[in-house]
């Protein structure tokens, strides 16, 4: 279900933005002035930047080249080549590029990153100027893509991480709707009943994602006061094992592949092995696109009355060895404008960072279930926050977790391994 009308204001801003930018024909600029990159108007130096993104299906990179073409279509002199790679690998790439010095002029960054890799982008607020009004973005997240005051990216999503769920299974097995709120017993029954006929009710893996907010919900802090991880604390090692034992004990999830193979939770979702996943708001274009059953969202299941998950967002930012950091710049403007702002909402690629098309996310998307998930989610949620060298943190622990949901180690030793490693 698409919808091609524009917001309302929408439209006003994408002009407004474009006289801004002095991005369109000469005929409303000055034929001796310059552009972002010191060349005449009417005759900008060709260029070619490489643009990094983060994707896990056919159908994002498809929305991900769709912005890449929106930025030559507006600045006939930039090229967009886009690069893509599996989320799980996208970060471990962008840090051996860093040393090979061969970034991208373009990349994503994770908000929950910028501890990792801000090092690599540049500081973009004086680049912004006349072509992005920062104001219009989500506060939250825009100060979480800022590293010691610099705003390293702007943010074209955020999001709760959040229950996603197969409505057909809950009805056939005769189950209510899981509302916002619901309990950590309430989660358990439905898992049970859920499990049968060789499907389950829930899908893990050793993801941080998939299990911090079960830490948090119990009241756990998985980083010291330093800001340094503290994983081995009594709080982190009763949360992770309660996802443990959903494979272990519980026997209402399969074990995850020791591959550690890319989006495996959502992939046994979308194929209808599972129940349930959790996952973020820009999972949505997956679910719509790639499933054949009704979709529903709930928030994660509470612990004595307590459900707390993480929030984080992306947003596109300037890499320290771009050559063109100008066109990069304006062809980030592009990239999270209003008008792609409205198109990532149709596609339901991703809940906006820019305020104006959110109602309109809820409905393009089209799910009923998705305002209260997300709306009650964002009242209690906690910023994935991290630490400098997180992800190889996050790499140790989706190698090692496997060792505990298999049996063979339990998960406070994984947890104790991970943290000696890290020390």
């Amino acid at each position: 279900m698409k919808f091609k009308r524009i917001l309302p204001g929408v439209a006003a801003l994408g002009v407004a933005a474009l006289a801004l930018a002095g991005c369109s024909s000469g005929d409303t600029q000055d034929p001796n002035s310059t552009n972002q990159s010191g060349s005449a108007s009417g005759n900008a130096e060709q260029v070619e930047l490489r643009w990094a993104m983060s994707a896990d299906s056919q159908a994002e990179v498809d929305v991900w080249q769709n912005l890449a073409d929106r930025v030559t279509k507006e600045y006939p002199h930039i090229k967009i080549k886009l690069e893509t790679t599996a989320y799980k690998d996208y970060y471990n790439k962008l840090t051996t590029q860093a040393a090979g010095n061969d970034l991208p002029c373009i990349a994503g960054l994770q908000a929950q990153r910028v501890p990792d890799v801000g090092e690599l982008f540049v500081p973009l607020d004086d680049k912004l100027t006349g072509l992005v009004d920062i104001e219009d973005y989500e506060a939250s997240i825009v100060e979480g893509l800022r590293k010691d005051g610099d705003l390293l990216a702007v943010p074209y999503d955020l999001g709760p991480y959040v229950i996603f769920y197969n409505v057909d299974m809950f009805n056939e097995a005769g189950l209510d709707a899981p509302e916002p709120g619901w309990t950590k017993e309430q989660f358990l029954e439905a898992a049970h009943a859920l499990t049968k006929d060789g499907k389950y009710g829930y899908a893990v893996d050793g993801t941080p994602d998939m299990w911090l907010p079960y830490v948090l919900s119990i009241g756990g802090n998985y980083l010291d006061k330093d800001g340094k991880p503290d994983l081995t604390n009594p709080k982190v090692v009763e949360g992770f094992t309660f996802v443990t034992d959903l494979v272990t004990k519980e026997k209402v999830a399969p074990a995850p592949p020791a591959t550690g193979a890319s989006n495996w939770p959502a992939d046994q979702w979308r194929n209808g092995n599972v129940a349930m996943v959790i996952d973020g708001p820009w999972q949505l274009i997956n679910a719509r696109d790639n499933v054949s059953f009704e979709v529903g969202l709930t928030t994660p299941p509470a612990f004595d009355g307590t459900s707390i998950t993480t929030m984080s967002g992306t947003g596109f930012g300037v890499t320290a060895s771009c050559a063109n950091p100008d066109e990069a710049a304006q062809a980030i403007s592009v990239i999270i404008g209003p008008e792609s702002q409205q198109y990532i909402a149709e596609e339901g690629r991703g809940f906006p960072a820019y305020k104006a098309a959110q109602d309109y996310w809820y409905e393009v998307a089209n799910v009923p279930t998705a305002r209260p998930a997300i709306e009650t989610a964002l009242e209690t949620v906690d910023p994935f926050r991290t630490s400098p060298g997180w992800n190889r943190v996050n790499s140790l622990l989706q190698q090692y977790a496997v060792q505990a949901f298999n049996g063979q180690s339990t998960p406070e030793e994984v947890l104790t391994n991970v943290q000696s490693q890290i020390d």
